[in-house]
């Protein structure tokens, strides 16, 4: 993985007001085309490319953006600065253009590091599990209370339909990722932190040091909202210094749920140091969004926000897309594709669609990386124990090789209820031939196999 320097938001500041240009290398994906936007909206001439276009950078295209099919050195001529992510590697002609002519290379989280400065409210959402639905959340509940927020999301929010909300210049709330220390760029007002597991072993190599960078993370921001309900939360806020909200599920923080009601949608009285703040009615499944509700509205009251206005704004938030969305019916089974790719977040969905459920509950899973799988390997093989069944397809291995020896076939082998598939069409086939009228079948993980596999069942 490629970033080799840092740049401080001010010496990214410094750069740009005398170059004003700036080239987005991958320009197409999710936050990168985010911050293609705002720097133009800023000034700096912008342009791009990626290696297929999309409905991203076709939004870009209508904003006044250039934008490139395909990298080639040739696009970028007369650029001095370049944008970059993790996914971009030394070959990259446009990458290797720059750095043989000296020019700056900015890693995309530095960039985000320098845009987060634009904007005199920001809220950094991160946490190991939740940050997508916890920030379009959030961003619901200050859009209500009037504050027109900028929202940068991985994820598509289903009301607008983006994963980017373009508002005011004055708030700005966030998906702050840890893989590969990116949070450590970008320094927000308010450091929100949902929970801390553990993932990401391709990168920390123990728990302890991924609570490390949770807690660096929270030490660099003046205010912070924190969920201390697990060891690991108590851990990254011992000694911290600044303004502090705790959240809690269980009564022992500073906000936590009275009167809590999960028969249907929750629904629950919010409290703040023993006073009820709002009661809360969610438009989403699930105790984990209970929890992740709880942690938003402590942004809420960090920032004075009026507790019917974010009560209005959470009630009227239905989710983000691959968050167990329903997609449509095959023969009379529902069909949901769900982004979950940690143990604890399989464990969540299923207990959503457990409920949901009146028939058989299949799942089709793709485990995301060779590292995560072996990592968590018995975990695993021990998420599925409440569905019927579940059908392994192919390891995603994204931006690793199997030194492993991890498979799906070997997934499904020490999985009592599993079958390996592999091949997304045949697993779309084998569903095909087991799903009756009131079955619900979940396409689950972070790769790729929801497409073929929803399109192949719903088409």
């Amino acid at each position: 993985m490629l970033r080799s320097e840092h740049y401080t938001p001010d010496e990214i500041a410094t750069l740009l007001s005398k170059e004003k240009n700036i080239y987005f290398i991958g320009i197409g994906g999710v936050s990168m085309s985010s911050l293609a936007e705002i720097t133009a909206k800023a000034g700096c001439r912008v342009a791009g490319s990626d290696r297929v276009l999309s409905a991203l950078t076709d939004a870009l295209t209508k904003d006044g953006i250039k934008v490139y099919e395909g990298h080639n050195a040739e696009n970028c001529r007369g650029f001095t600065v370049f944008a970059y992510n993790s996914a971009i590697h030394e070959d990259n002609p446009e990458y290797a253009y720059a750095k043989k002519n000296g020019y700056t290379l900015i890693h995309r989280a530095d960039l985000l590091g320098y845009v987060v400065t634009f904007f005199d409210i920001s809220v950094g959402v991160a946490g190991t599990h939740g940050k997508s639905t916890s920030t379009a959340m959030l961003g619901s509940a200050l859009e209500a209370a009037g504050l027109d927020p900028t929202v940068l999301n991985g994820a598509v929010m289903r009301d607008i339909n983006s994963t980017y909300r373009r508002g005011s210049d004055k708030c700005l709330c966030f998906e702050a990722c840890e893989y590969t220390d990116s949070f450590l760029s970008f320094y927000p007002k308010i450091a929100l932190v949902l929970n801390i597991g553990y993932d990401h072993a391709d990168y920390f190599k123990t728990a302890n040091d991924y609570i490390a960078s949770f807690k660096k993370y929270i030490s660099q921001s003046p205010c912070a909202v924190v969920n201390v309900d697990s060891e690991s939360g108590r851990k990254a806020v011992q000694g911290y210094t600044g303004k502090l909200v705790t959240c809690s599920l269980n009564g022992s923080a500073d906000v936590y749920a009275e009167n809590l009601n999960t028969d249907g949608l929750p629904e629950f009285d919010a409290m703040y140091k023993g006073k009820k703040y709002a009661h809360i009615k969610l438009g989403v499944y699930g105790m984990h969004n209970v929890c992740n509700a709880l942690c938003c509205i402590g942004a809420c009251i960090m920032l004075g926000i009026d507790g019917g206005a974010a009560a209005e704004g959470i009630s009227k938030f239905k989710g983000v897309a691959r968050r167990f969305e329903l997609k449509g019916e095959y023969n009379g089974a529902k069909i949901y594709d769900d982004y979950a790719h940690h143990p604890d977040e399989i464990k969540a969905t299923l207990s959503i669609a457990r409920k949901c459920t009146k028939g058989r509950l299949y799942v089709a899973f793709q485990s995301h990386t060779y590292s995560r799988t072996k990592k968590f390997y018995t975990d695993f093989i021990n998420a599925f124990e409440s569905c019927d069944e579940v059908i392994y397809c192919d390891i995603y291995p994204a931006r690793e090789v199997d030194t492993l020896g991890m498979s799906a076939e070997k997934l499904a082998a020490d999985t009592s209820n599993g079958v390996y598939k592999g091949d997304f069409h045949g697993a779309a086939a084998y569903l095909k031939s087991i799903l009756k009228p009131d079955d619900a079948a979940v396409i689950m993980g972070a790769g790729n196999a929801n497409a073929v596999i929803i399109q192949d069942l719903i088409k």
